[in-house]
């Protein structure tokens, strides 16, 4: 498969030190209900700056933003991951966007193939099926995209 560009934009991620006041303050200001979405992700596999690491957790809230785009809410709860530094470093706030696709290794080829430095990869199989997602930022803009594989069931 030979891949041009990235699909269109799938979700827009926040990264927050605070779920609960962050959800309160997307309520507030967006009008959008995240209670009850909330769930904890721990991938079987991470990488972080092309280092294996023992593990991580997120919390995560995927909101519908509109009907074509999502608001992911994420809070890290453990591991040195991408979304750890962005928090102690940045205190939060927009992230990146994502791109849902199903050649998972061609598009990652196509970001690092246009600069990007991968920055955080997961590998996870649970109740949604098998799926793995990197992060790479983008050497001209800094910007951080999310290459993120539709859950498939392997059996």
């Amino acid at each position: 498969m030979s891949i041009d560009r990235l699909p269109p934009v799938g979700h827009v991620g926040v990264v927050v030190a605070d779920m609960d006041r962050a959800l309160e303050e997307i309520r507030q200001i967006f009008g959008i209900d995240g209670a009850g979405r909330v769930y904890d992700f721990t991938p079987m596999n991470v990488w972080a700056w092309g280092e294996k690491i023992p593990g991580c957790q997120i919390r995560i809230a995927m909101l519908d933003w509109t009907d074509s785009l999502k608001l992911e809410v994420l809070q890290p709860v453990f591991g040195e991951i991408e979304h750890k530094r962005f928090v102690d470093e940045v205190g939060g706030g927009m992230h990146h966007t994502a791109y849902y696709v199903k050649d998972y290794p061609a598009y990652r080829d196509f970001i690092v193939g246009q600069g990007g430095e991968i920055i955080f990869e997961s590998e996870t199989e649970d109740e949604k099926g098998y799926r793995r997602c990197c992060y790479a930022r983008m050497p001209g803009t800094q910007m951080i995209v999310e290459v993120l594989e539709k859950a498939w069931l392997r059996n």
